[in-house]
């Protein structure tokens, strides 16, 4: 029978290894999507969320702005228009005002208890706006409150929930999750290019491994082999100072990574060390020497 040994490449290259560069892959197109998730959150779902309850809490403003008009005649078709929606945001935000309507809206007795609770529907329409981008006397201007009135209340009484409100957080958040994703994504790929980039060649005959770089490494330039992360698939190969480049470092060399390697330290490992059993030997005939001596003594 041949040796399959002699029909083996004298010098050979380590290929990547399939099952690691597939466990990346499929990390990395995990952590993509997830990415593109949040872009589509951050500029789709929530935006269309956040209009819907925009639009839901202009109908509570107008709806409370015609309780108002019983306080005020003629407040709900004078005073439903915001001309300036950021001065309005911004006036209704103080501390000082935004307390007294919180005051008012909630005594009924106040003698505007009704105007306090339509400044605070105002309120939480502009900042729904504002959070959309949409805080602009276009979407603030309303014509005919009566039919915008009439139109809301017959679009949103048939709606068995309340939309949920959209926090600037929410938008922040999946912008967040989108940078963050994409980030990981890229620095995985540049790492996957780089170890592929990364040459290990090693010529049998005799036993030299060559690095990324262009040190080469013998059995005979070996210190020690440390495996004390062996388990995960990581040697630390000692040189010892003679070596012309390497000399006195610590190659880390990583075996999951591309194929052959781990055999070939192994080999290069077998070489340098090998075994030592049977050195103790020599030493019994010098103990039954020793014993015969004190024995005639």
């Amino acid at each position: 029978m041949s040796d399959t040994t002699a029909t083996e490449p004298n010098v050979q290259r380590a290929p990547l290894n399939p099952r690691w560069r597939f466990k990346l892959g499929v990390i990395a197109l995990i952590v993509f999507l997830v990415g593109c998730w949040g872009l589509w959150d951050a500029t789709s779902v929530y935006p269309n969320r956040g209009k819907k309850f925009a639009d839901w809490a202009k109908w509570q403003y107008l709806e409370e702005s015609k309780k108002a008009d019983e306080e005020d005649f003629g407040i709900f078709l004078r005073d439903t228009s915001v001309t300036d929606p950021h001065a309005e945001l911004e006036r209704l935000n103080a501390p000082e005002r935004l307390a007294q309507n919180r005051q008012d809206a909630g005594n009924p007795s106040s003698s505007r208890s009704k105007r306090a609770s339509m400044q605070n529907a105002r309120l939480q329409w502009l900042e729904a706006l504002e959070i959309v981008g949409m805080l602009d006397a276009e979407n603030t201007t309303i014509e005919s409150p009566q039919r915008e009135l009439d139109a809301l209340r017959e679009k949103w009484s048939a709606s068995s929930t309340n939309p949920k409100p959209l926090s600037a957080f929410d938008l922040m958040s999946q912008w967040l999750i989108m940078g963050v994703c994409y980030t990981v994504t890229l620095i995985m790929v540049v790492h996957m290019m780089r170890v592929a980039s990364r040459k290990y060649t090693f010529e049998h005959s005799t036993m030299t491994l060559t690095l990324p770089g262009g040190a080469s490494i013998t059995p005979d330039d070996l210190e020690e082999v440390d495996k004390r992360k062996w388990d995960k698939f990581i040697v630390f190969l000692k040189i010892k100072d003679t070596h012309t480049n390497l000399g006195g470092q610590e190659v880390k060399i990583d075996t999951y990574q591309r194929l052959l390697i781990e055999d070939w330290v192994l080999a290069m490992e077998e070489q340098a060390f090998p075994s030592q059993e049977g050195e103790d030997a020599p030493n019994e005939p010098q103990e039954t020497s020793e014993d015969d001596d004190s024995s005639n003594a």
